[in-house]
């Protein structure tokens, strides 16, 4: 009975809980975007209502005199459901055109909603004072497009998120066919990919006029000082006017000249966007309190429990809700201030405002909410407050938000069945009913990185140092160290023969073999030593030229030389010792200098920052709740000359990505550790756990042995393999040498090695190579993908690609991929974008173990 009572008190709870989400007042908000604009440029003021019908409202904005209003109100809605609460959002919005430059304070403005009279909040919008965009009005091609990135601060702190805009100048004479995606430099950056919508206004710079796409992201820093922002490109396909002579000039700028049958040529250009600096500091260390976790920005708070009237041991519900501006992923669940008595369950986030689709624009403004459930264990009559930490870098200070307590009307736990039957209750109880299996339920990642990664190097390179190989190979190896011994002398020999010190010592030994010779043959040996020391260089030692000049005289005069006397013979030998001295000091002196370069080329590769302390940071800052700047961390390794991989390396950027929600990307990290460890559990789970959210689509082995041989890398077979020759092999060697044909070990042995020789061997030789796992396979990252039957929008539909998907590019056609889809019972072929696609693997396929 106690136990239907509880789940009875849980559903009523659930239900409770659902009535009370549709109970919530309105909400109205002005605000206009973009917030900082130039003179001129046309701007949109909105007003949001949540949750609220709009009865009336003015057509006409109250606006100061420098603002003018450029359109009606057109009016949008929206609605959602979030975890069974249901909202509704109406969006006014007006075109308004500043006309001179400064700060500008919109007032507020009066309408009617759910019957009530209510005032929005006053607006500011600065307008700069700026020049034309880099291009405009110069020497620039007036008939092509301009960009521009125009962030929204110049000065900013780390981790703070910031409006980043990134405008297109078209001129009105030039018509735009296809347009790219905005394309930006993030190095330093963590940026929001820019959408494909755009708001489009006009514009006029230096007579010439311009219709403005205006792409909103938003950005925040991964470190600080003075950086960089760009420059952005972006490719557009346009149409400009042929005709450049004085039938175009008698237009104004502006003027439709297709009507009046202009001809035009398509162009296809890539425009970049000037550099912008910006400043970055640091948060400061003074007053930074315990639980800050890194969030930036301005954020209200608010709680609310349900139900407020229970019994110690029923579940209390809290939902917990920050609004606001800033880094959202920075925010952890508010923590409770109690001094105990209460259990606490994990708290799971939810999304209540703002766009998370990345085909959107991404906005500052949004509203989370974090759903926890507490089981009191003792009589309260609150729920205590909740407090959150963040820094406002409007205020420059940290700031602590705390909730009020939340009254509650609680009574003791009644008394149980079985203190009634220990009281004296004779009923004989039921049986109890069997409980069901557990199945599993799994709602997160599991996180759990390795202290220290596991690096991933050539399949050569981790063959020689497998332990289990040169344990096996014992013989051989000793084998192979006396050749390499010999070989070594061999070598050693061949150098001090080979180049110019080589040829040096052998010219000088042939000199030394004819100093008992005739004065011919002498001299002739000491001239050849002198031409090989001396190379293509002329000879001007006097000593030495009087040599060769002895040695042509001897050979070549008419009259034959008086013969060399014993001390002539030695003074040239000692000029000839000199020069032998010399030349091998030239080639000392070029030796020592390749090793000074080699030693100073080994000292800067070890001044950079080790793989392994960029590991740790990169874990460091995931533990924080730093998931962008753990995730550019851990991506740096990979872009590195030679790439840094691991499949540590690879769950880690998983993991960053599943905490940024892009499943699509963190699914492709996983595949590819995957690729290089498929024994993880924890990997496996994930991927698991991904599989069941989205149901992505992979291409399977060709059959179940092939998927067998990849629970071990083909080095490792192959060392099991060479065990089992080994110990079928030396048994049996032993018997016959020894002679001993009675005793039955050596065949025992040698039946075992065969048992591990044939499967081992069996394995090794069905696994996939490396380069045909991978070849050609791309991964589907963005959600809402589809394939179609030709290389267009308009055409039809094969099948959804959920995010992490693989598919097989069998060709390419301009913006546009023909795929093969893993699918049952054959795969199907369709057309996807370009955009959509990252390679599985981009590195050398050879890595792969």
């Amino acid at each position: 009975m106690t136990i239907m009572t509880g789940r009875l008190r849980f559903f009523l709870l659930l239900l409770f809980a659902a009535a009370a989400s549709g109970a919530r007042a309105q909400q109205v908000r002005a605000y206009v975007e973009p917030a900082i604009v130039k003179p001129n440029q046309i701007t949109t003021f909105i007003i949001a209502v949540q949750d609220g019908q709009i009865n009336s409202f003015n057509n006409q904005l109250r606006l100061p005199l420098q603002i003018q209003q450029t359109s009606v109100a057109s009016t949008s809605q929206q609605f959602s459901i979030v975890n069974g609460r249901q909202s509704s959002s109406i969006r006014l919005s007006w075109g308004v055109m500043p006309v001179e430059p400064g700060e500008f304070v919109i007032p507020s403005q009066d309408l009617v909603v759910n019957g009530q009279t209510v005032s929005t909040n006053e607006v500011k919008l600065i307008v700069e004072q700026g020049g034309p965009p880099p291009g405009a009005g110069g020497a620039h091609d007036e008939l092509e497009p301009i960009l521009q990135i125009e962030p929204g601060r110049k000065e900013i702190y780390q981790g703070e998120v910031m409006q980043l805009n990134c405008s297109l100048y078209m001129p009105r004479q030039t018509q735009l066919r296809r347009l790219g995606l905005v394309e930006i430099e993030k190095s330093d950056f963590a940026i929001a990919r820019f959408p494909q919508q755009s708001d489009q206004t006009m514009t006029s710079i230096n007579g010439v006029g311009y219709y403005v796409l205006t792409f909103r992201s938003t950005l925040s820093s991964l470190r600080t000082g003075d950086l960089k922002i760009g420059p952005a490109s972006m490719e557009v396909l346009v149409e400009v006017p042929v005709e450049r002579g004085a039938r175009q000039n008698i237009f104004p700028p502006g003027f439709p000249q297709p009507f009046f049958n202009v001809q035009t040529e398509p162009r296809k250009l890539t425009v970049k966007s000037q550099t912008v600096t910006l400043k970055v500091l640091p948060l400061p260390e003074e007053g930074r309190p315990a639980n800050f976790s890194g969030a930036v920005g301005d954020f209200t708070l608010s709680a609310t429990a349900t139900p407020t009237t229970l019994t110690v041991g029923d579940p209390v519900a809290v939902d917990l809700v920050i609004s606001g501006s800033g880094n959202f992923d920075a925010l952890t669940e508010p923590q409770m201030q109690s001094n105990g008595g209460w259990k606490p369950y994990p708290a799971k986030r939810y999304s209540i405002e703002g766009n998370l689709d990345q085909n959107q624009t991404p906005t500052l403004e949004r509203k989370i909410g974090f759903s926890q459930v507490f089981i009191p264990e003792a009589v309260h009559n609150e729920v205590p407050p909740f407090e959150i930490s963040f820094f406002n870098s409007e205020k420059r200070q940290y700031i602590t938000l705390r909730t009020e307590p939340i009254p509650l009307a609680m009574t003791p736990a009644p008394v149980t069945a079985a203190t009634e039957s220990a009281q004296g209750a004779s009923a004989i109880a039921p049986l109890p009913i069997p409980a069901a299996d557990p199945q599993p339920d799994i709602t997160d990642i599991v996180i759990q990185p390795r202290p220290q990664a596991r690096w991933l190097a050539p399949t050569a390179v981790l063959w020689l140092q497998s332990r289990a190989f040169w344990t096996a190979q014992a013989a051989p190896v000793g084998m192979l160290a006396f050749a390499v011994v010999l070989a070594w002398v061999r070598r050693r020999k061949e150098a001090l023969q080979a180049g110019r010190a080589g040829e040096i010592r052998k010219a000088w030994r042939s000199l030394e073999s004819a100093r008992q010779l005739p004065d011919s043959g002498f001299l002739h040996q000491a001239a050849q030593f002198i031409q090989v020391a001396h190379g293509l260089h002329d000879v001007r030692d006097p000593e030495l030229k009087k040599i060769l000049d002895r040695w042509q005289n001897g050979n070549f005069a008419a009259t034959p030389a008086p013969p060399l006397t014993s001390s002539e013979r030695a003074g040239m030998f000692e000029s000839l010792v000199r020069l032998l001295r010399a030349s091998l000091a030239k080639t000392a002196v070029l030796l020592f200098l390749i090793l000074s370069m080699r030693a100073a080329a080994a000292v800067e590769a070890a001044g950079e920052e080790s793989p392994d302390s960029v590991y740790q940071a990169a874990i460091a800052e995931l533990e924080q709740g730093n998931f962008s700047k753990a995730q550019y961390l851990a991506e740096s390794l990979t872009k590195k000359d030679p790439p840094v991989l691991g499949a540590d390396l690879f769950e880690l950027i998983g993991h960053a990505r599943y905490r940024q929600e892009d499943p699509g990307r963190a699914a492709l990290w996983y595949q590819r550790a995957r690729l290089i460890d498929a024994r993880s559990p924890e990997l496996r789970q994930n991927l698991r756990h991904l599989h069941e959210q989205h149901r992505f689509l992979t291409f399977g082995e060709s059959s179940t042995l092939s998927e067998w041989s990849l629970w071990l890398t083909l080095n490792e077979w192959l060392v099991l393999a060479s065990v089992g020759l080994w110990l079928v092999m030396l048994p049996l060697a032993w018997r016959v040498l020894s002679g001993r044909r009675t005793q039955t070990w050596p065949v025992t042995v040698s039946v075992l090695g065969l048992i591990l020789l044939v499967p081992a061997g069996a394995f090794a030789a069905l696994r996939p190579q490396s380069a045909l796992r991978v070849a050609d396979i791309s991964i589907i990252t963005p959600p809402d993908v589809r394939a179609y039957t030709a290389a267009t929008t308009t055409a039809g539909t094969v099948m959804d690609l959920p995010p992490g998907s693989q598919v097989r590019v069998l060709e390419k056609r301009g913006a546009w991929t023909y795929v093969e889809i893993p699918s049952r019972p054959e795969n199907l072929r369709g057309w996807v974008e370009n955009r959509v696609l990252i390679p599985y693997w981009p590195w050398d396929s050879s890595l792969i173990p």
